[in-house]
This record gives structure tokens, sequence and C-alpha cells, in this order.
């Protein structure tokens, strides 16, 4: 825990109190925008450096929920939907591609990894899917 000085008064408090106990201004918090790391005020929506929206629940920005990504594998895996939700283009142009290929049977690869998408731990579809940065992911 740390003093810092209040904005308002100029008298010394902590810098996790909520409020100043000399002049009762509440304490701005700043926060670090999680695309580009620029400082910003704790209660803004979009970060003024570089325009990227700011979540409320502190998930990165753009994060997709797995349930939707894995029932997208399963039902509609073939075309490539649950990539294109995740934001992956070429996977889904891939994996279309891959489908009328191989007569459909890389449906049945997509299924199996909807699958996995719902069975593994939100921490590993984090690490394999939302930050990572390749096109493709397989397994």
């Amino acid at each position: 825990m740390a003093l810092v000085n209040c904005k308002e008064c100029g008298q010394q408090i902590s810098d996790s109190a909520a409020s100043c106990p000399h002049c009762g201004a509440p304490v701005a918090r700043e926060s670090f925008c999680q695309r580009c790391g620029g400082k910003m005020p704790a209660n803004a929506t979009f970060c003024p450096h570089c325009g990227a929206p700011v979540s409320p629940d502190l998930r990165a920005p753009y994060e997709k929920d797995k349930i939707v990504a894995g029932l997208l594998a399963i039902f509609l895996g073939g075309l490539g939907i649950h990539y294109f939700y995740m934001g992956k283009t070429v996977a889904g142009i891939l994996s279309i591609v891959f489908t009328l290929v191989s007569c459909g049977i890389w449906q049945v690869v997509m299924f199996i990894q909807g699958v996995l998408m719902l069975t593994m731990t939100d921490e590993a579809f984090r690490g394999k899917y939302v930050g990572n940065d390749s096109t493709f992911p397989l397994f």
C-alpha cells in the first residue's frame, strides 16, 4: 500500500482508498489498455489511444465464449463457422475447402474439435484459441 496525493485537496491518502478521507473526493484509478498498453482512466469505455473497447469484466477484448464456439464446431464445423466466430477468417475458409475436398469427412474432425472445446477448461481454451495468433489451430 502506497500513499498518493488527492487530486482535489492535495492531502496524502492511501492508494487503495475509494475516496479521500479529508475532502470526500473519489480517488481516480488508472488502468491500462489491454490492446496497446496505454494509460487510461478506470471508468473509460474506449481506450483514448487506440480506440479499443474496454471490457468491464477485465476479459481480453473481443474474447469469445467457448460454449458458443464448441457448439458451432459441432453443428456447423464443416462450414468453419466457429472459426469465423472467433475471428479466424483464413481458418474458416480453409475449413470450407477441406470439407469440400474430403466429401464431408472434415465435418467429423470439426465435431471432435467441438467436443474438445466444450470439455477443456476456460484457461486452456483462451490459451489455445483466444491468445493464439495462429490462423488455423487444429487440436
